[in-house]
């Protein structure tokens, strides 16, 4: 049984893009995960940059963190074709944010800065992602 939701049709539209889709309401597990994931947040990667530093795209790390999940949740195809295509288009669609590190004060300032774009970035997923479900599944 699905679950039931305040949202008003112009909310739903507005969420996810579109006239005809499915409510888009987290499941429990979902919301799990989440509150999992604020609490024992990932570390971010640094990478090697040419002045010494390193660099960090954050949104890189969110959408890598996250688009499975929400793939799954959504119960969109997750074959390597099809996942593919929704990390291209998640890369065009949302804007990086990349932070140079230099100090363990700067690594600090990029792991709250993830955690401050994480809902931004998850709500973009999720608007990516909807679509999707009109599309043949190759995973099954």
């Amino acid at each position: 049984m699905p679950a039931k939701t305040h949202k008003t049709p112009q909310l739903m539209k507005l969420l996810t893009g579109g006239s005809q889709v499915s409510n888009p309401i987290l499941d429990e597990n979902f919301k799990e995960e989440i509150i999992r994931s604020r609490e024992n947040p990932v570390p971010v990667k640094p990478v090697a940059s040419d002045d010494g530093g390193t660099e960090i795209n954050i949104t890189s790390e969110l959408i890598s963190q996250w688009l499975p999940l929400v793939m799954k949740r959504f119960n969109v195809c997750t074959c390597g074709r099809c996942t593919a295509e929704a990390t291209v288009e998640a890369f065009d669609k949302i804007r990086p944010i990349i932070v140079k590190v230099k100090s363990d004060i700067d690594l600090q300032r990029a792991q709250d800065m993830k955690l401050e774009k994480e809902q931004s970035v998850l709500m973009q997923l999720i608007r990516i992602i909807i679509p999707r479900k009109k599309l043949p599944r190759h995973d099954t």
